[in-house]
Parts: structure tokens; C-alpha cells; sequence
């Protein structure tokens, strides 16, 4: 198994929508002042100036001082937001010893989400002023896991198997399945290889491409790409080309399609291929696509398509001018 879900995991974490947050369309009462001493109303206060709401202008360094003091009363969502200030940078530089600091308090009130920040903060290399410590990590993802925190079953099922060393299979794909379960995508993914690969448990091809479908179909790329080559090679699946096709098109139709596989697209629709036939107006399509991106394969046939006139009126001046490009 890669580790492409290990090396999403500091990517993502930087995602995590704080669950405080949500609670934006609550507007504070009484603070006006720094006089006020209900932590409540200066929490709400300071989250009124971090997302300029309730009339309030966008004031992160004042938002700050608000959730500290809040944070220091106790509350467990402006310690929340105060951690997250310094994990983001939002306004200030990262510093996430600090952040650690505040993530600590509020998981130990129970915040979910704080304690899967820890089990970021525990399990990663890449953050500054902190060491890495795998049983700490295990211990907060653990925690979040169990209340089900955000997408902390996946991070914990992810973390067994990629993390843990040797690999807790067992346990790994156990959140895996939970996660997978209770929708996330990416769950659905890397348990789909699994089961495929026949790693950690037995090998089940069916079930191994029925959860990367899943994934698939919510949207992963990766779980796309891993389709349209099982269909097109036939070896964990009969050989496809229609089923194939269906996923290189999911690709290749995404807006920021990459133009390997917008060249993918045309060249089937261009050659033929299996059981599809040529369909030079829609090689067309994916060949402009790929072109105004400087791909010299597909100014290439474009030049071609226009010099023979492919599925269009010949035009020479066109020809040339792709001719010409795909030089460059």
C-alpha cells in the first residue's frame, strides 16, 4: 500500500473546519468593552471579529485577545479557536507549541476536534518546536476516533496501518471500515485497496473495486484513475473498455483535468479503441482542451484533424498554425 493517505494527513489536517465556527450566526449580547467578564459573551465577541459578523469589522489580533481571555476562563471553544489561530497563522505565525498548548486544554474538556489536532501535532514530522510521539498520537486520535471528530475514524484507521510500526492491520482496517461506512471518501479508497491488494486481510477483487467505486463515484481522483485502469488492463476485473472510458471522461471532464488524461480521451475517440469507435468531434474536444495548455501530442492531431478534415471542414490556416505551435 502507498502512502498516499500518509501524506495527506498534515495537508488535510490543515482543512479540518473548526467545529466552533458553526456557530457564527450566534452574536454576542453584552461585550463592548474589556471590562466584561462572562467568558461566553467573550467568545462570542472575539468570534464575531474573526469572521466580521454581527455588524463587527474583521479584526484578527483583537479576535485574539478575546479568545484568550475566554480561554482563560475556561471555555473550552474559544481555547479551541485560540489553538487554532496559532496552528493556521490566521493573522499571526504559526506557532504550534502554543497551539499544542490550547488543543491540550480543550481536549481535556472532551473537544473532539482538538483531540485530533493532537493527534496531528503528536504524529507528524513537520512541525515546529514539537516531537514526534507515536503513542500520544494513537492516545488523541483514539479519543476523537471514539466520538467520531470530524474524519478521525479514517485518521486513525490510516494511522495504524501507516504510521505504526510493524502496521496494526487489524485495528487499521476496523476504523477503515467505520469510516468508509459512515461515507468518508477517502476511507472508502484505501479500504477498497486493501481488499484488493489483499493486504492485511483476505484478497476479495469484488469487494476491493466495489468500495473504490464508491469512492469513486464521490468524487476521489485517485480511486477514478485506479478504475479506468482496472478496466483497461483486465486483470482484477474482465477487461472493459466502455467502463474504462466512463472514468477517463469523469476525468478528463473535471475542470482542472490534467491533459495526460484529456489526451487519454482524444486519443481513444481519435484511433478507436476495444469496442469505442472513432469520434473525431469529441477527440476534438479533449485535443482543444489539452492544446491550450501547450500539449505538443494533441496540437499535433488538432494540426491533423484540420489538414484532413477530420469530423470538420479542411482549413490550412488552422493546420498550420497548430503545426506551428506544437514546435515551440
Amino acid at each position: 500500500m502507498t502512502r498516499f493517505s500518509a501524506l495527506l494527513l498534515l495537508a488535510l489536517a490543515l482543512t479540518i473546519p473548526g467545529a466552533a465556527r458553526a456557530e457564527h450566526g450566534a452574536c454576542p449580547s453584552s461585550v463592548k468593552t474589556g471590562n466584561e467578564s462572562d467568558a461566553r459573551q467573550q467568545y462570542l465577541y472575539a468570534q464575531a471579529l474573526d469572521a466580521g459578523a454581527c455588524g463587527f469589522k474583521v479584526d484578527k489580533k483583537e479576535a485574539e485577545r478575546w479568545y484568550r481571555k475566554a480561554a482563560q476562563r475556561g471555555d473550552m471553544l474559544a481555547e479551541y479557536e485560540l489553538a487554532e489561530t496559532f496552528f493556521a497563522g490566521d493573522g499571526f505565525p504559526t506557532d504550534y507549541p502554543e497551539a499544542k498548548k490550547w488543543y491540550l486544554k480543550a481536549a481535556a474538556q472532551g473537544h473532539g476536534r482538538s483531540q485530533l489536532r493532537l493527534g496531528f501535532l503528536y504524529a507528524e514530522k513537520h512541525f515546529k518546536g514539537l516531537k514526534v510521539d507515536y503513542a500520544e498520537a494513537e492516545k488523541w486520535f483514539t479519543k476523537a476516533a471514539e466520538q467520531n471528530a470530524g474524519d478521525a475514524q479514517f485518521r486513525l484507521g490510516n494511522f495504524y496501518i501507516n504510521f505504526k510500526r510493524p502496521p496494526d492491520y487489524a485495528r487499521g482496517i476496523l476504523w477503515l471500515r467505520k469510516a468508509a461506512e459512515g461515507g468518508n471518501r477517502t476511507a472508502m479508497f484505501d479500504l477498497g485497496r486493501l481488499q484488493l491488494s489483499g493486504t492485511g486481510m483476505p484478497r476479495d477483487a469484488n469487494a476491493g473495486i466495489g468500495w473504490i467505486k464508491k469512492s469513486a463515484e464521490a468524487g476521489t481522483l485517485q480511486a477514478q484513475q485506479t478504475l479506468a485502469q482496472i478496466y483497461a488492463e483486465g486483470k482484477e476485473a474482465p477487461k472493459d473498455a466502455a467502463e474504462s472510458l466512463k472514468w477517463i471522461l469523469r476525468i478528463a471532464d473535471a475542470p482542472a483535468a490534467a491533459p495526460f488524461y484529456l489526451v487519454r480521451a482524444g486519443d481513444i475517440f481519435f484511433d478507436g479503441w476495444e469496442s469505442i469507435p472513432k469520434n473525431y468531434p469529441a477527440a476534438r474536444k479533449y485535443y482543444e482542451r489539452a492544446a491550450w495548455r501547450g500539449d505538443a501530442h494533441a496540437l499535433e492531431r488538432l494540426a491533423l484533424i484540420y489538414k484532413e478534415g477530420l469530423g470538420v471542414e479542411k482549413d490550412e490556416r488552422k493546420a498550420k498554425e497548430y503545426e506551428i505551435k506544437a514546435k515551440k
